[in-house]
Formats: C-alpha cells, sequence, structure tokens
C-alpha cells in the first residue's frame, strides 16, 4: 500500500478539479462568446453591440486556461508510468496552446473592448489582420493538438476505458475545426465532448485511492485487483 503526502493529495485534488472545471468554465465561455467572423469591420461591429457580452466571454475563456493548467498536469500524470513519451510531448504542446489561448482571450477581454468604445475600428482593423496576431492564433491549435496526443497515450496505456480517450479526442477534433473555421457548432460539440471525457477523468482522479493516484492502474489489470481511474 502506498501512501503520500499531504502535498501529493493536494495536487490530486487540484488536477482533479481542475479536469472538470476547466472545459466546462470553457464551455460557458463559448457558449456566450458573441458571434465571429474573418471581415473585420463587421466583427468591429458585433464587438461594439455586445462589449458586456464579449467581455465576460473572454474572461471566462482566461479563467479556463488557468484552470486547464492543473488539467494538464494531471493527464501529464496519468501517463507517467506507461506512456510517458505521449505524457511529456502531448503536455508541452498543450500547454503551449494553453498560453496561446490565454494570450489571445486576455487581450480580447482586456483591450479589445476599450477598442470598441473608443470607436477607432481602424486600429482595430490593423491588429487582426497582423501576421503577429495569426501567429499567436495558430498556436491555439496546439492545445488540442497536444489534447490528442495525451488521449493516444491513454488509450494504449489503457490506464482510462476506450470511450472516454476517444471522446476527449473526438472533442479536441471538433475544437481544433471550430478555431480556423469558427464554427460555433463545431466548438460547442467539441467542448462538450471535452467536458465529457475530462471530467470522467477528473472525477475518477478525485476518488482515487493513494495508491491509484501514485501508480495508475490499467483497464482490466484483474492481478493488481484495483478498479481503473476512468
Amino acid at each position: 500500500m502506498t501512501t503520500v503526502s499531504s502535498s501529493e493529495r493536494l495536487l490530486k485534488t487540484i488536477c482533479g478539479s481542475c479536469l472538470i472545471l476547466a472545459p466546462a468554465v470553457l464551455l460557458v465561455g463559448g457558449a456566450l462568446h458573441p458571434e465571429e467572423t474573418t471581415d473585420a469591420a463587421r466583427q468591429y461591429e458585433i464587438i461594439a453591440d455586445n462589449l458586456g457580452r464579449w467581455e465576460l466571454a473572454h474572461w471566462l475563456i482566461s479563467a479556463s486556461m488557468l484552470l486547464m493548467l492543473g488539467a494538464v498536469v494531471g493527464l501529464a500524470h496519468l501517463l507517467h508510468e506507461h506512456r510517458p513519451a505521449e505524457g511529456i510531448v502531448g503536455g508541452a504542446a498543450t500547454m503551449c496552446g494553453v498560453m496561446a489561448l490565454f494570450a489571445v482571450a486576455g487581450a480580447e477581454a482586456a483591450i479589445v473592448p476599450q477598442m470598441g468604445r473608443s470607436g477607432d475600428a481602424q486600429l482595430f482593423e490593423r491588429i487582426v489582420t497582423s501576421g503577429g496576431w495569426w501567429v499567436l492564433l495558430g498556436a491555439v491549435l496546439l492545445l488540442p493538438l497536444g489534447l490528442i496526443i495525451m488521449s493516444y497515450g491513454m488509450y494504449r496505456s489503457r490506464v482510462t476505458q476506450t470511450w472516454v480517450a476517444g471522446t476527449i479526442a473526438l472533442g479536441s477534433v471538433a475544437f481544433a475545426v471550430s478555431l480556423p473555421t469558427g464554427s460555433p457548432v463545431a466548438f460547442i460539440i467539441g467542448l462538450v465532448l471535452m467536458l465529457v471525457g475530462l471530467a470522467r477523468v477528473g472525477w475518477s482522479m478525485l476518488t482515487a485511492s493513494d495508491d491509484q493516484w501514485r501508480h495508475p492502474p490499467q483497464v482490466g489489470d484483474q492481478l493488481a485487483a484495483k478498479p481503473p481511474l476512468a
């Protein structure tokens, strides 16, 4: 029997909670988000007409990315014994995507609404059409890419049930498709699937024993006589 320290139990609680809360808060922020379009002039009008909603949606998205940091640590821990490569590579990619989306959402929450209030449409158009802005938006794709890699690791390692890994992967694909296309349907579907899969892992992590947290068991491991984490 493995005994973990109080700090490790705290880490388990934080990671499990973040796995549930991060996609839930992101889903709420995404549902509140006003229409998006590639037409900069039209987008400026939408922002100016929905300033409060625009700000709230992006503050929620920013908060979800802070929570996602703990979620990624939890997923990486889940893979650390059986598929460390996917845990490290997928975790690093996801972290980069998380930081990129946090930067984008933070800017759109704190700076863009001020442009809407000032009536400076030209400055807004220059920013959103600049090369640097599009590079930052492209980096956000690392978030779903990293989750797909980690989902593959969970599937191969059998530390989660197949449907859990598949749900996270499918949700990440739909989320990735929604980013360049601006499809609200793909965005919501992707986030709902990610919420179902990640929350399942998070709940299992919260209710796991000390030994299960230290050494994540595999699905169907009858010899160990321990249920899987998810």
